[in-house]
């Protein structure tokens, strides 16, 4: 299992880890998923703390037509907010992210899994094709 970011995306993950650098920012990954694999297409900055309230995601998705593949912050999520996840959260992509000085964008996709608790699966990020001359 692996999470496609495209350009987009991860130019908006960028500049939001740039312009608040000491705020917590969150949102939701919006695209599709194909076998294994979670293509995150667009983002979606949102104002809610981690999760939106259960009535909040139903509304959103709608809105979005089905598109909403995860959730995104800033930082790791702990293993107390893993935790404390939503049930609608299950199978969808979490994925933290930093701006390190020199490393630039740090991504960590995973999983929100469920097994008498919930929990996170990291998963790779798929590395993006490279261009034809």
């Amino acid at each position: 299992m692996d999470a496609y970011l495209s350009e987009e995306a991860r130019q908006h993950l960028q500049a939001q880890a740039l312009e608040l650098p000491r705020r917590k920012a969150h949102g939701l990954l919006l695209g599709h998923r194909r076998g294994g694999r979670f293509f995150i297409e667009r983002i979606y900055p949102c104002s809610f703390p981690l999760f939106p309230s259960a009535r909040k995601f139903r509304a959103l998705d709608g809105i979005f037509g089905g598109k909403i593949i995860g959730f995104y912050g800033s930082g790791r999520l702990s293993r107390t907010e893993a935790g404390n996840s939503p049930p609608f959260a299950t199978n969808k992509l979490y994925l933290g992210f930093s701006l390190h000085p020199k490393k630039g964008l740090v991504l960590k996709p995973a999983v929100v899994e469920y097994s008498g608790s919930f929990y996170l699966v990291p998963v790779a990020l798929a590395a993006r094709p490279k261009r034809r001359r």
